[in-house]
């Protein structure tokens, strides 16, 4: 059984699509996406109800970052568990930044399919 709903927060339209219909296909039953925090925001409530947030760290050039999105989501309230998604070296700035944030984890991109239900699998509630 997957978790509620996800935020799926990431720059490339593409990807967006794919992820939401594989977490659908995973069981869950609603994907939030989102291409910034702007789009985040306008979309407060529904990104608040979410209990898994999946968040690309570089949302694009001149643009906030998935840690700005963290830290509005915290700021909002979100209680639900947040993944940063890179492609980046673990060296990057921006993804020292994320490891270095509470209740905080990192995953490289691409995610296999079998990595992703492992991640929904975690947000279980035991039984």
């Amino acid at each position: 059984m997957a978790p509620g709903a996800v935020l799926f927060v990431d720059d490339d339209a593409d990807l967006r699509e794919l992820m939401r219909e594989v977490l659908l296909r995973l069981g869950v039953p609603e994907v939030t996406g989102a291409s910034s925090l702007g789009e985040v925001q306008a979309r407060r409530d529904e990104a608040l109800a979410c209990d898994l947030a999946m968040l690309d760290i570089n949302l694009g050039r001149d643009q906030p970052t998935g840690v700005n999105v963290y830290d509005w989501l915290r700021r909002e309230g979100f209680a639900g568990r947040i993944v940063f998604l890179t492609g980046h070296a673990a060296s990057d700035p921006r993804v020292r930044e994320a490891a270095a944030l509470d209740g905080a984890r990192i995953m490289s991109k691409p995610l296999t399919v079998a990595e992703l239900g492992r991640l929904l699998e975690e947000g279980r509630p035991a039984t």
